[in-house]
Formats: C-alpha cells, structure tokens, sequence
C-alpha cells in the first residue's frame, strides 16, 4: 500500500468504512489499497451504520504493527502478528502467513512409522508447507482457509466485523451496544439467527467475538494481551521438511526464506496478485 498523507488516510478509511456496508468485509479490506468508489443510494439502515460505526474502528487498527495474542472457546491459543498488509496467524501446529510474496500454510505433522527396529525412537514431527499466491487484502476464500486451519474454532479480527455486517442485513433485525473493559462492543440478531458480539479496543484491535467463524462454527475469541510491535520474522514461514522424492532432493533455488515444501496445487486460499 502506498504511503498516504493523514488527511487523505482518513478519507480514504472513510471510503473503506463505507464499502463494509455493500461488500462485507472483503470490500472492506480492499478498499483500504484503492481510490473510493461511489455507491448507489441505499436504505438507510440502523444496524449497518452501528457496525460501520465499530468497523471504522477496526480498520484504523489494522494499519498498525501490533502482536495479539487470542483464547477461543476450546481453550485454543492463536498469536496474530499484523504490519499491512502482511499478516500471521499461529497456533498449536498450524501457522498461516498471508503476504504479498505469497501466503503459506504450515503444519507439524508426524511421519509414519518406519518398521519395527530395536531401540529406534518415535519420528518426530515435521513441519510441511503448502504455498500459495500473494495477496494485498483479504478474501472471503482466504477467510474461510484461516478459519479451518485451526479448526474452525478461529477467525481472522476482520473477517468478525463481515459477519456482523451480513447478519444485519438479515430480516426482524435487532441490534445493541455495550462496554467490555474499555472496549466498544455491538450485538447484532436477526431472524433464525442467535445474538453475535464484536467489542474493539481504543486501540482498533478486535478485543472479543461471540458468534460464528467462516467455517460455521461457534466460538468465542478473548484478546489476551497485545504489544505495539513486530518483527518481520513472524512473516517467515517456519522451517519445512522437503519432501523425499527426487524432485525435492534436487539443488534448490536460492531463497532468504526457511526451506519449504512446495505444493502448487494445494493453495491456502486468497487472491492472487
């Protein structure tokens, strides 16, 4: 993204805001990268504007360097490392980097077995990584793809404020605000569909969630604790085991990243560059 002066920033966050209302989240998010855009008149309509209201928020937030680390309702730990546009989710096993450069998902798995032998010890887990295309901003696809990696039971902050978008645009609508700590929360039902909850910090960060991740399920996402920093390893994928085959134990091409295995097919999710 490119350098912006605060008073055009603010204009074009605006304009970003505004597009949450047609788009979801993923206009949100890519809006934040281009001119604005004239929408047609619409409606007006309450709950959207009390979730553009949070979502404004949580967009100036995004901007900013920061270290997060989140609980979900499982007991689950996922770390959050964010300097636009690059973003890092980790946690038991499963990292998820989403970059210009590429994004990449990466889990610890655990060969199998090799046969019996006296004395031979267990295998140790590996790490192995699927890379996919660079993106800019987030997609709905690359939502859902963080989301299952870790099990469904996570959702990335942004992808939160789409969800209380789409649900206010839903039918018999209601809506409510509240306080948690310092945080400014909204709560947002509508027909056939239970109470979702997203509070954001003085700082734009995504301090709570109570609803339903991209991957369908219910969970619960408390911000734990947060640093105003990062350090541009987080955006490195960790150290992968290359596949045995002959391909992989050909000379590798030069890279100042960990080594990794590649998988072409098996994209992460999101859109490319």
């Amino acid at each position: 993204m490119a350098n912006t002066p605060n008073s055009q920033k603010k204009a074009l966050l605006s304009a970003v805001v505004a597009g949450a209302l047609t788009l979801g989240f993923a206009g949100m998010m890519a809006r934040s990268c281009g001119a604005p855009v004239k929408e047609r008149a619409e409606a007006a309509n309450p709950a959207l504007e009390l979730v553009d209201s949070l979502a404004s928020r949580l967009v100036l937030g995004l901007q900013t360097d920061a270290t997060i680390q989140y609980s979900t309702a499982g007991g689950a730990t996922v770390i959050v490392s964010q300097s636009a546009p690059r973003r890092a989710y980790r946690g038991a096993g499963v990292t998820y980097i989403s970059t210009p450069d590429g994004t990449y998902l990466c889990r610890a798995v655990t060969p199998s077995p090799s046969p019996p032998a006296k004395a031979r010890k267990s295998p140790q887990p590996v790490v192995r990584c699927d890379e996919g295309p660079g993106v800019d901003a987030m997609s709905p696809t690359q939502a859902r793809a963080i989301s299952e990696a870790f099990g469904g039971e996570f959702m990335a902050p942004e992808a939160a404020m789409g969800r209380l978008a789409t649900i206010a645009r839903g039918e018999d609508v209601r809506t409510g605000t509240s306080k948690r700590g310092d945080a400014q929360c909204v709560s947002v039902t509508a027909l056939g569909i239970r109470t979702e909850t997203a509070c954001v910090n003085p700082a734009g960060l995504l301090a709570y969630f109570d609803g339903t991740t991209d991957a369908g399920r219910y969970t619960q996402l408390t911000l734990q604790y947060t640093t105003p920093s990062v350090s541009d390893e987080a955006f490195l994928p960790p150290d992968a085991a290359p596949k045995a085959s002959p391909k992989a134990s050909s000379t590798p091409k030069a890279s100042a990243r960990p080594a990794r295995t590649p998988s072409p097919k098996a994209s992460p999710g999101g859109t490319e560059k």
